[in-house]
């Protein structure tokens, strides 16, 4: 697992490897294209906004899996820049890690990221010259103090309407420097030169810099539990839990910030950090009388899991006085989207119904407004067997023509082997689709997943399978896809 380490600590040998990774990467032009994938974004949509932190989490994870790639060390982490210890004389700016200051015209003379031996480019791609800095000689001479940082840290929600530079009480809006003592923007001016336009990444400081602001993120995260991701929805677009963001390609992990909240889940560790334990997730027995529930803090948001032995038709649901908002994830996937709903019960309570395969559920419960308090109740009741039994595929047999119509839509389908060999559940046609597996003799336990390994966008499992009943579950790579597809079961 990689450690992020602060950087002042590293080993030599780990400076090293850090620097040969980078310089690896940027031989291969990958490292540009990172430079090229922040330039080119919409400022707006990842600066300035809720996506703010989400959007760099995925943007510095996404580098740190290439650095493992080229050093052939999985546990290789990004290093982050200590703030309060990482002025100019830190070792940090040796000439074994990222160099020091730029000189009298701003140009970087030392160190492996020098002029000679760096080029930056501009947000077309084309070379652009040396690395430049100029430390604290942007009006703000100062990096941010521990006591600074301990304030930020104490501050919710994490966003506040009118979900920009203005947002306040916002713990995103302080992290990113637009009010409060000024932590993330100080940074890039501190640094100066290369470090202050949108083609920041050229300088590798840029990721240090943004893992120390990860790192608060996740550490105010730990503090603060049910302190959720805002705004769950009705923000701009790309600003929203579920939304994609801009200038986030496909990848191992999701592009919405949803797909990116929990850094354990990531494996994304920081030294020095103890060992957090797990909050527990509350559970709902289906059929049992309604949980009583509070939302005590404004913003913040709860979390519920239900069993479900078989499939079924469904029903969740809130009652009380408040304006209750519920969406729904899994099975057994706690950042896959199934569905929300506002007021779809009583009065202004949420209301959920749908047909569900076995599994685990999860429930967050928010209220409508980030701004109030209230309590209400939270229940699930069985509605019986669904009408519309489980397809069933042949062996062998023809495809079933199916669709994805609507967003967040999955569908499900189950098949017998009776002899144990090799099989291939694959889709077909033009849609992206995604596929978990499941069994055998039991719809809960997940044994395989694909999302491209077939023809074109099609995903396609291949594995030897015992005797019994499986069950293969499809979805939209994206969470407001649609499309049609195809599916089907070969013995080979």
């Amino acid at each position: 697992m990689a450690i992020r380490k602060d950087a002042n600590t590293l080993t030599a040998a780990e400076r090293a490897e850090f620097v040969t990774a980078i310089q690896a990467l940027k031989a291969e032009g990958i490292y540009d294209q990172f430079v090229l994938r922040h330039a080119n974004a919409i400022m707006s949509a990842i600066h300035r906004c809720p996506a703010f932190l989400p959007w760099h989490r995925r943007f510095i994870f996404d580098l740190e899996l290439e650095l493992q790639r080229v050093s052939g060390n999985p546990n290789l982490g990004i290093p982050y820049w200590n703030w309060p210890s990482g002025e100019s004389n830190a070792s940090m700016w040796n000439d074994d890690l990222l160099g020091g200051n730029g000189d009298a015209g701003g140009v970087v003379r030392n160190g492996p990221f020098r002029a000679g031996q760096w080029t930056v480019i501009n947000s077309s791609g084309l070379p652009a010259g040396p690395l430049m800095r100029a430390f604290g000689q942007n009006g703000l001479p100062t990096l941010p103090t521990q006591a600074e940082i301990d304030q930020v840290m104490s501050v919710t929600p994490y966003d506040m309407s009118p979900w920009n530079m203005n947002s306040h009480p916002s713990f995103r809006n302080q992290l990113e420097g637009w009010i409060g003592p000024n932590l993330h923007n100080r940074g890039h001016v501190w640094v100066g030169g290369s470090m202050l336009p949108m083609t920041s990444p050229n300088d590798p400081a840029f990721f240090m810099h943004h893992c120390m602001v990860d790192k608060i993120w996740h550490e105010w995260q730990t503090r603060f539990p049910n302190q959720g991701y805002l705004p769950a929805n009705g923000g701009p677009f790309g600003q929203n839990l579920t939304d994609p963001m801009n200038n986030t390609p496909s990848g191992q992990i999701g592009s919405r910030p949803i797909d990116v909240l929990d850094s354990a889940v990531l494996g994304i560790v920081y030294d020095g950090a103890a060992p957090q334990p797990q909050p527990q997730i509350p559970l709902i027995i289906v059929g049992a009388n309604p949980t009583l529930a509070d939302i005590g803090t404004p913003g913040e948001a709860d979390v519920f899991r239900f069993e479900i032995p078989s499939f079924g038709s469904h029903t969740m649901y809130t009652t009380g006085s408040s304006d209750t908002f519920m969406t729904l994830f899994g099975p057994n996937n706690p950042n896959i989207e199934v569905a929300s709903d506002d007021d779809a019960g009583e009065n202004f309570n949420s209301q959920i119904t749908r047909n569900l395969s076995a599994g685990t559920y999860y429930l967050r419960i928010r209220l409508y407004s980030p701004s109030t308090t209230g309590n209400y109740a939270v229940g699930v009741r069985s509605d019986g067997p669904s009408s519309s039994p489980i397809p069933a595929l042949i062996v062998n047999g023809a495809s079933i023509n199916a669709s994805i119509s609507l967003a967040n839509e999955s569908d499900l389908y189950r098949f017998d082997i009776t002899t144990e060999d090799i099989y291939s559940i694959e889709t077909s046609g033009t849609t992206d689709t995604f596929m978990t597996l499941h069994g055998p003799n039991s719809q809960i336990p997940e044994i395989d997943r694909n999302d491209d390994g077939g023809v074109s966008l099609n995903a396609r499992i291949r594995r030897q399978l015992v005797a019994g009943e499986y069950f293969a579950r499809v979805r939209h790579y994206s969470p407001i896809g649609i499309g049609s597809y195809s599916i089907r079961v070969t013995q080979e």
